[in-house]
Order: structure tokens, then sequence, then C-alpha cells
């Protein structure tokens, strides 16, 4: 049958209908989902009954969106404004009035929404369990403001209103702005996005958000001016990607409030913005879906999915363990200083080494302290347990936990009790790191044992030369000039940043585990082995592929940023530098020969753009732009080709 043009198809009209309303039930739903995940149903006969969809829960499931909607825009709107009224020095009392006003309006707003919310729902008995955290920010709010009305009586209004009422309101809106960024991270857990891009565009939203905040005034010590937006993104870039390259000195440049959203960033970038996101979203939700747990194992590079939850939870658990005992024991480096200094650069340093960050706020990071044992020890201590990888520090941690001897007491004979083994990848990652570190140490050793520019007592070379080969790989510390380093240690040190750190850590580079990859493929086609073989285990195809096409992007972004630095600066002298530079940058390391301030604004962006491919990485990064692939279903005859 054909149709006449402008003619509609009743049925048509009827079938776009139906696909309007089950998407409107579709999205409704899973918005209820995330109010209480608790009430999600959980059998798939359950979920295909019309009685589960949120329209039949609610008078008007529209409105009910928009009202969702404005929920997250005030959250997000009252956390701007709490930040904008402290990031000045000396606000003008107007904007401070006008940004006071936003901040009770976005207070004002979710209980409104929640007052529309309940009027329309057909489940008033079940809907404040529902809407617990919802109700518990609204009603915590006003019964603070009713608290505050009673001691009204006894002290002046006005130094009530500056005191009290405005700070009680600053902090109910950035509790609920955390509360709205764990549903943002829930819904895209939940929904069908790519990981890679997922990754890709939270660094990128962590990197603008960084940029803004270190702009703000009061991030400058009293009486400088604001940073430039090229400093501040260098700056935001580095500590988002835990890379250290800065341009401004971070001790004198930046305030302290400046040096706390620095060290926020790197925290935050270390560890990554999904991983806090998953982490409150379990809290506060207690549960995950299957697709969410199935997303959230993407990002962790976990291969079993039931685990997600409890690695997340370990991820959290040692990195706050290792990062406090750190700051424990670095306290003693700054015995001069007063206690709250001194428990902030303990805090500065144990983060920014864990998260393999090496940012410092000493002016010349920790040159002249290579002997202290808190440099050689204790900060490469964290680097190593950062750049170890958490799945790795994880399965270690079952493994020993799993000994006979160290097993809690249990009823079952020790037979039958489960034993945990170390996975393939953590022998691998054991294995490299060790070689690594104890070749760089000795190889490091002989290249400067008669440099000139450095001190000649064997300790303090032997010191310097086990530190660098720690924080080469990983970190941008340093105890001595890397300017004054020879030629061939400079080789040397951009090979080592090139490999990085391992898998699912805070650190760049190639990983530890591909280096380790492509050496057994070498060694395979060496003996005229099809299979790539180690430690009695077989390592499937796709693996080797990948892992080489990791090498190959890696040097590929590599000479292309070199290519670009070298072309803008035009210094033939310095070529060695500008590649030591690069690949600091795209290693995520940090470690500089002292030119980075120097170098001009087109080859900082591009640096800029080198860390955040080093950090989110160059597969992750194509597999981002390119989408979900689809697996051919066909394969093409077989040719064979020269090889040489």
């Amino acid at each position: 049958m054909v149709r006449q043009p402008g003619k509609v198809n009743p049925r048509d009209r009827i079938e776009n209908t139906d696909l309007v309303q089950t998407r409107l039930q579709i999205h409704t739903s899973f918005i209820f989902s995330l109010r209480n995940p608790m009430s999600a149903p959980k059998s798939s006969s359950a979920r295909n009954t019309n009685s589960d969809f949120v329209p039949q829960v609610t008078l008007h499931p529209l409105a009910e969106l928009w009202l969702h909607q404005v929920d997250v825009l005030g959250g997000v709107a009252g956390v701007i404004a709490v930040i904008l009224i402290h990031g000045f020095h000396e606000p003008d009392q107007a904007i401070v009035r006008v940004l006071a006003s936003a901040i009770l309006a976005a207070n004002l707003a979710p209980l409104v929404s929640l007052l529309l919310r309940y009027l329309w729902s057909r489940t008033r008995s079940t809907f404040l369990r529902e809407n617990l955290v919802g109700a518990t920010f609204c009603l915590g709010w006003i019964a603070g403001l009713l608290i505050l009305r009673v001691v009204n009586q006894f002290r002046g209004p006005d130094v009530l209103a500056t005191e009290f009422i405005l700070p009680w309101s600053q902090a109910v809106a950035l509790a609920r702005g955390v509360f709205e960024l764990t549903r943002v991270s829930k819904y895209i857990a939940h929904a069908r996005f790519n990981p890679a891009l997922v990754l890709a565009l939270s660094f990128v939203a962590l990197i603008g958000t960084g940029t803004l905040l270190l702009m703000l005034p009061r991030c400058r010590p009293a009486g400088e001016a604001p940073a430039d937006w090229l400093t501040a993104l260098f700056t935001s870039t580095s500590a988002c990607c835990v890379t250290g390259l800065i341009v401004v000195d971070t001790g004198t440049y930046w305030s302290r409030p400046g040096q706390c959203i620095i060290l926020f960033l790197i925290q935050l970038g270390g560890l990554g913005v999904m991983t806090f996101g998953a982490f409150f979203a379990t809290v506060v939700g207690g549960h995950s879906s299957v697709r969410e747990a199935a997303s959230m194992a993407d990002l962790l590079e976990s291969d079993q999915l039931g685990d997600v939850r409890s690695l997340i939870r370990s991820i959290l658990g040692f990195t706050i363990a290792i990062e406090a005992i750190g700051a424990v024991l670095l306290s003693g480096m700054w015995a001069d200083k007063p206690f709250g200094e001194r428990v902030f650069q303990s805090v500065f340093h144990s983060i920014s080494a864990f998260c393999n960050a090496g940012f410092s706020t000493r002016t010349e990071n920790l040159m002249y302290w290579e002997l202290r044992w808190q440099v050689w020890a204790v900060i490469a201590g964290l680097i190593i347990l950062g750049g170890f990888g958490f799945t790795s520090l994880d399965n270690l941690y079952r493994t020993i936990c799993s000994i006979n001897w160290l097993r809690p007491r249990s009823t079952l004979p020790i037979s039958l009790q489960p034993r945990v083994r170390l996975s393939l990848s953590t022998r691998l990652v054991t294995v490299t790191t060790l070689v690594l570190l104890v070749g760089g140490t000795i190889v490091l050793l002989g290249m400067e044992w008669n440099n000139p520019a450095h001190p000649t007592d064997p300790t303090t070379q032997i010191a310097n030369a086990w530190f660098h080969s720690v924080t080469l790989r990983t970190a941008g510390f340093n105890t001595i000039d890397h300017g004054q380093l020879s030629a061939s240690s400079k080789i040397f040190g951009i090979m080592l940043m090139f490999v990085g750190a391992s898998p699912g850590s805070t650190g760049g580079g190639v990983k530890t585990i591909c280096l380790a990859l492509s050496i057994l493929t070498l060694r395979a086609v060496l003996k005229g082995r099809t299979n790539v073989e180690v430690m009695k285990r077989t390592i499937p195809e796709v693996q080797v592929y990948r892992g080489l096409a990791v090498i190959a992007l890696a040097l590929t972004a590599q000479m292309l940023s070199s290519l670009l630095v070298i072309s803008f600066e035009r210094k033939p002298e310095l070529v060695l530098d500008h590649l030591y530079e690069v690949s600091s940058a795209l290693g995520t390391v940090g470690v500089s020969t002292g030119i980075t301030a120097s170098l001009l604004p087109a080859s900082q962006l591009v640096l800029v753009a080198t860390m955040f491919l080093g950090r989110v990485g160059a597969v992750t990064l194509v597999a981002a732009l390119a989408g979900t692939s689809n697996k051919a279903n066909y394969e093409y005859p077989e040719e064979r080709i020269m090889l040489g």
C-alpha cells in the first residue's frame, strides 16, 4: 500500500504515543529508583507489570521529573554561591546579600519540591521513608533555623544573622550539593554510557572546576592579583592528573585556600571522581544494580562484578589508612613549625606522595633532604604503594590475610576454608616493580657517580639514586636538580617515565603490565610460540593486542607532543630538555629540568593536553571518542606479508 503525502497512518500515531509513554515510564521509574533504590522490582516478572511504573504512584509524573531536575540545579547553585561568598578577601556587602539570598533559595527550593511531591504522591504512607535523605536535609535546615530563633532571644539579631544563620545554611547547601553529586554519579553508572567516555569527561569537569576555583582572588595572598587563566588551567590540570609540573611556586604563589584546593584536586584526581561518587552513592543508596556494577567494574578495571562494592570500600580504606599513617610519620620533617602548620604540611605531602602527584609547598621541593628517613623511606614508600595499583593491593592484602596462621578462628577445617591466591596481574606487577626499582637504582647510581654537580658522599649518592628510581616512574618529587643530570641519565629517566606506574593506580605511563607484556611477547616471537605464556598461564590474544596498542599510541603521543613543543620553542640546544618535559607530562611524573615556567603559552597548552592524555590513557581516550564498537561476524582470507 502506497501512502499519500501529508497523510498520517492512525496506527503510527498510536505506536508513537505508546513509545513516548514507555519512555516516560522508564525515565520516571529510574528517577524514583534513585530516590528509593531498595524499592526497585527484584524480578523480571515484577518489572514487566504496569504496577511498578512510577506514573501510578504520582499524579503528575512530568512535573515530578522537572522538580527532580530543579533539585539538582538548586544543589549546584547553592554550592556555587557558597564558593563565591568565600572566594574574595573582602567581598562587597551587596554581593554578599545577593549570594546569601541565593543560598537560602537553594535550601528552600527542595523543601517546596518535597511538599509538592508529597501532595501529588499516591503512596503517602511510604513517601518519607522513600525520600529520607532529602527530608533529612530539609527538616534539619528548618530545625537549625528554629533553634537559632530561640537563641536569638538572648543575642542580638544582627550578630546572629551573620554568625549563625548564614553559616548553617551554607553547611546544609554544601551537604546537599554532595548528595546531588552522588545521584548524578548513580545516574551515569546506571545509564548506558561508554565507561571510557565517562572517565574522560569526569576529568574534564574536574579540571574545569579546579581552574575556576584557582582563579578566585582568595586563592592568592592578600594584595596580589588573581591568577590568570593559563596559570590556573596548568596548575589544575597538573593537580587533577597528579603530575606535579608547575609554572609557579606552590608554596609562595598560592594562598592557603589555594593550596587546599590543589590538595583537594590531587585527592580527587588520584582516586578518580567516579570512585568517590560510587562510594557515596553506595553509602546513601545501599544498593546498586547490575548495570551500575558493570559500569564501575569497567572504570575500576575489575574483572569480578560482585567485588566492585568491596573494591570501592577497599580503595577508600587503603587510601585513608595509608595517607594517615604517612602524615604521622612525616610530621617530624616540620618539627620547628607550629602545630597547625605541621599538620597541614604533613597531610599535604602524604597525599601528594600517595597520589603520585609530586606537589610540594617547599620552593626547592625535597632537595638537600635526601638523607632524611622520612624522604627515602616514608615518601618513597607512599609513592610505591600509590603506584602499585588498588586492585593489586587489594589482592595482595586478601592473599596475606588468607594464610593459615593469619586467618581468624573458624569452626571449619583449614582445608575447607577458602584460600585467596595471587592473581597473575599482581604477580607481574610485583616482579616488574621490583626489577625497575632495583635496576633503576643501579643504573642511575652508575651514570651519576662521577657527576661533579652532585655530592660525592657515597651514602648521599645511593640515597639519591634510590629515591629517583622511585620517583622517576610516577611522582615528581626531587632531591637533586634534574637540570644538572647527565644526558645519559635524562634518556634513562625518559624510559622510566614512559613505563610509569601499574594498572589501576594513581600514576600514569604505559604501565608496568604493558612493559612486561611486550617483553613476554618478544620472548614468544623469538621462541616461535603462537601464545604468550607466563607463570603457567596463557595471556589472551586480545590483551596482547591491547597492550601493544597502548605502547604504540603512547609513543605516537610522545613524539607528536615533543615535535610541537620543539617547533614552538625553536631552541635546538634544549631539545633533550623539551623531550624530558613532555615525557614527564605524558607519564604524569612531574619532574622537570626547570624550564616549565619559561615555556611559551602554546607549549604549556601542549603540556596541558599531554598531561590529560597521560592520566586518562591513550587507548581510553580513543575508545571514548570512537564510542562502542561492534564485533565483526566475518573474517577475510589470510595472506602473509614481508616483515623485513
